[in-house]
């Protein structure tokens, strides 16, 4: 498989991030990955009755207890893993800058939490969102980071990109139990009942095609190395039995592709990653369509995702400058990692 080289965790401090954090060093010391600690101070919640003549005041203040913060999840990591964490603290929207730093990692690491109902119904989650705008495998931490993935649900469909996906997948089932599930459809054999075939047919078709696509599935696996992987082949929606099989293998990590899907389509039709995200009890990884560019090198052994480091500046911390130069300072720190 082919490993990791470097690992995004965004962090607000709360638990579920912290375990995202900490699910990000556990992965980044087995892969020897660069590894990567992001808090975004995002302005706009800078409020009060008197934010409006002390707003410069207190961004720094905010920055200077992010890094702070920061600074002590990056001792903890180190003192686990022996794992040295790069430090960023940016200033601005807090999805803009997660996307802008996520093209220059291999993985993304996000922390799950509960949404804003009204919110999440008019824009999406702060989840959904980020798997629209991010293009790199995204993994959706639900559980306390206590050891490696014991059981992998690799949900896959027969085609060109499955075997690109698995590939994709950086090594994260290793030393993992591997189950690959296919959703097969179920509207040939609906129009059938439609039409009066009788039962016993449609049973010998229902088999046919099931016992095909283990056939298929099987292959695929053996053809990267997966020959080790159970696979398994059911008719169904597939938001539904991917959550079944979970439930059913008791497995902490479920992969998914991404629908490819337009954001309108996904917020009527319901993808996917949208059902399972939100119910699954375990993390869960998504990963992007895979480009023919990206299928070819990544097929002759190459990385898929391959990242430059991550180019962090070391951050503003709070000083005795006049109001002016606090001013300008606070402009260009907008516009850059602080």
């Amino acid at each position: 498989m082919i490993p990791l080289k470097s690992i995004l965790v965004t962090t607000d401090f709360s638990d579920h991030a912290n375990n995202a954090v900490r699910r990000a060093a556990l992965l980044a010391a087995q892969h020897t990955a660069r590894m990567t600690l992001l808090h975004v101070v995002d302005p706009s919640a800078l409020k009060g009755p008197r934010a409006w003549f002390s707003s410069m005041t207190g961004l720094d203040h905010k920055v200077a207890v992010a890094q702070a913060t920061l600074g002590r999840l990056a001792a903890e990591v180190a003192g686990r893993h022996d794992l040295l964490a790069t430090q960023a603290v940016l200033v601005g929207r807090p999805l803009e800058q997660v996307c802008r730093l996520a093209e220059e990692a291999a993985l993304l690491v996000i922390g799950s939490k509960r949404p804003d109902p009204l919110r999440s119904l008019l824009l999406g989650t702060p989840t959904e969102q980020l798997l629209r705008l991010v293009r790199r495998p995204m993994l959706v931490v639900k559980q306390s980071a206590l050891d490696r993935y014991e059981r992998v649900l690799v949900a896959v469909d027969i085609d060109r990109d499955s075997e690109s996906m698995l590939h994709g997948m950086g090594g994260l089932a290793n030393g993992a139990s591997l189950h690959v599930f296919h959703a097969l459809s179920t509207r040939r054999t609906e129009r059938m009942r439609a039409s009066d075939v009788p039962a016993d047919v449609i049973r010998e078709v229902w088999d046919d095609e099931r016992q095909r696509g283990i056939v298929r599935l099987r292959s695929t696996l053996a053809s990267i190395g997966l020959t080790g992987a159970q696979a398994s082949v059911e008719h169904g929606d597939p938001r539904l039995l991917i959550l079944e099989r979970q439930r059913a293998i008791a497995a902490d990590l479920i992969v998914l592709g991404q629908d490819g899907q337009s954001a309108l389509c996904s917020f009527l039709l319901g993808g996917v990653p949208r059902h399972v995200l939100p119910r699954a009890p375990c993390d869960v990884l998504v990963m992007p369509k895979v480009g023919r560019r990206d299928r070819v090198r990544m097929l002759a052994g190459r990385p898929w995702l391959e990242s430059a480091p991550l180019k962090v500046v070391e951050a503003i911390a709070p000083t005795e400058e006049t109001a002016d130069a606090t001013a300008g300072r606070q402009r260009d720190a907008r516009a850059r990692i602080v």
